[in-house]
């Protein structure tokens, strides 16, 4: 029989999560996994409720809406005079400055793609769904629903009404329509995410808060991709199109979006000067907000160690500061040092194709040659070593029969002798990125150890761009290459499909050019399945046949390099996508 104040109570608890933005499928999804003897603590809490120190989204009482386009800041303007009071307990504004070896070289949020641009891009854009946190979890934004089909091909996302763009135009439908066909049409920077399932009429306006999209193939994780799909407002880049270029030239150095931060000045190879909008139509955390951030250009490590000891910057980020300055301010009071585990992969790619590394056997010897345990000790512990070619916190997916190669000089000589060079006898390049002390060092290891076995080592380093050209083709592609992969979006995929699936050839991450048409085919069917289970047995046998194949050297996952003063309020470290500016505020 059934229980009517039970109903009664499941009923208010729906209202309850429809109203923080959770559907009716999830809701009743999260019912049977907590339901019988739950309470109602554990249903709340198991949808992230409110907790201490997130922030608040503004309430739509409280949401200015501009009656023009004049009542709100234009793109890269000044917010309009009169902003919202800052509300009593919370910290001022202040300016918040960030020290990066890195260089904003191209904000269009469908062209440019590393760390520091999509910084800076989460910025002055809103997404449907953002990362947050560690282990990195999707939250909505601009969404404040979503759902999909059975097999994972058509997923609908409701829009919130409260966002406006800079303009103080609202953000519909149309508008996330047109920044799926743009960045499609692109093809370029995040876009290799997107085009292999999805077009550019994929995205459909069923009306100005509900968009379709229709993949070309099912995809179960879309939603971890779309932190990445940035909404721009199509009217104003449309105002800026010179010769069908759809406002590329514009949105370099300009914006056109809906973001927490406004371009206030922009000066590249020094710095990068951001605003912030009081009355941001997401909302600030409660404790307060910054005024505004600079992303400051300081190249060298200990140049950003001093600074943030001098209390020029409140963070330090980037490869650019090494293990020793990391390991000095570690001892320094009054700063935080990210210790938690990210998901980067550090490797070794070996031209698959061309030379003596298109030899299985050399791989091995190679891949044994490697001294794993000196890397790690060259980063003063803060690494710790990969098992195959997934990050630590993706294990799951590496499968348990996969044995991880390790220093062993005897089993190196093994494989040498099993190939066409028993004797060795040939050079090697070894390509790294200048400035970069460790690929450097791990460049001097292996210089080491392989020429116990007569191979020799010429290093090489060279600037990111000219070893990113050079990865294009076999031809130019180096015999052994360093790589930091990040991530992207938390999933194998991220990983495994733009380095070993044979359609991402010419792609830096896939320097090895590795060709393997049965791992295309577990990679496009653990892409398309539905099920977790399955994407595990599919990715499962993926790894077995990388690993047996040497395909490149898998070193070591590092801890990411975050060191910001007891100042900085808010911060939480989050592997993907650079770093998210707008939780943050300054303490008085």
């Amino acid at each position: 029989m059934v229980d009517e104040r039970q109903v009664a109570l499941t009923k208010a608890l729906m209202t309850h999560f429809e109203a923080i933005g959770v559907s009716r499928r999830q809701f009743f999804k999260l019912l049977a996994k907590y339901g019988g003897g739950a309470s109602v603590a554990a249903l709340i809490a198991a949808c992230g409720g409110a907790e201490e120190g997130t922030e608040t989204p503004a309430a739509p009482a409280t949401q200015a809406t501009p009656t023009s386009a004049a009542a709100s800041p234009a793109a890269g303007a000044s917010p309009a005079a009169g902003a919202t009071p800052q509300p009593t307990g919370q910290v001022t504004p202040k300016v918040l400055v960030f020290g990066s070896g890195q260089d904003i070289s191209n904000l269009d949020p469908h062209v440019g793609h590393d760390y520091s641009i999509a910084s800076n891009q989460r910025s002055v854009y809103d997404t449907l769904v953002r990362y947050q946190g560690n282990p990195p979890e999707i939250e909505n934004l601009l969404a404040t629903e979503y759902e999909s089909n059975e097999d994972a091909s058509e997923w609908t996302f409701k829009l919130d009404p409260r966002a406006v763009f800079h303009d103080g135009t609202p953000v519909k439908a149309s508008d996330v329509v047109y920044s799926v066909g743009r960045l499609i049409r692109k093809n370029k920077g995040p876009a290799w995410m997107f085009v292999n399932i999805m077009g550019e009429n994929s995205a459909e306006a069923i009306d100005d808060h509900t968009v379709k999209f229709t993949l070309n193939t099912p995809f179960a994780p879309l939603p971890l991709i779309l932190p990445w799909l940035f909404i721009v407002n199509e009217k104003v880049v449309r105002e800026h199109d010179v010769n069908g270029d759809e406002g590329e030239a514009w949105l370099l150095d300009h914006e056109a979006g809906s973001g927490p931060f406004i371009i206030k000045r922009w000066q590249p190879g020094d710095s990068y000067e951001f605003e912030a909008l009081p009355d941001y139509w997401w909302g600030w955390p409660k404790e307060g907000r910054l005024a505004g951030y600079i992303w400051k250009i300081i190249r060298e490590s200990s140049s950003q160690r001093l600074a943030l000891l001098n209390g020029d910057v409140h963070i330090v980020a980037g490869l650019e500061l090494n293990a020793e300055d990391v390991q000095a301010l570690l001892n320094e009071p009054g700063f935080h040092v990210n210790n938690e585990p990210g998901l980067s992969v550090f490797a070794v790619k070996l031209n698959n194709q061309r030379g003596p590394t298109s030899d299985v056997n050399v791989r091995k010897a190679i891949s044994y040659a490697m001294d794993y345990e000196a890397v790690i000790q060259a980063l003063n512990g803060r690494a710790v070593l990969l098992e195959g070619p997934l990050p630590p916190p993706l294990k799951e997916y590496v499968s348990p029969n996969v044995k991880p190669y390790r220093h062993d000089m005897d089993k190196a000589r093994e494989y040498l002798a099993k190939s066409q060079y028993p004797n060795g006898g040939f050079e090697l390049e070894y390509v790294y990125v200048v400035g970069l002390d460790i690929e450097e060092q791990i460049g001097l290891i292996l210089l080491d150890k392989l020429s116990q076995l007569n191979i020799n080592v010429r290093m090489q380093s060279m600037v990111w761009p000219d070893m990113v050209a050079r990865a294009k083709t076999v031809e130019t592609a180096p015999d052994m290459m360093a790589v930091y992969s990040g991530t992207s979006y938390a999933d194998p995929d991220n990983f495994l499909w733009q380095a070993y699936h044979s359609s991402q050839a010419g792609f830096w991450a896939a320097a090895s050019h590795y060709k393997n048409p049965q791992l295309d085919k577990l990679l496009e069917a653990a892409r398309a399945a539905p099920s977790h289970d399955e994407r595990v047995r599919l990715y499962h046998q993926a790894t077995e046949i990388l690993v047996n194949d040497a395909v490149e050297v898998w070193v070591h996952s590092q801890l990411s390099n975050v060191v910001w003063s007891d100042k900085v309020g808010g911060y939480r470290y989050c592997p993907i996508m650079g770093y998210y500016l707008q939780p943050l505020w300054l303490k008085d």
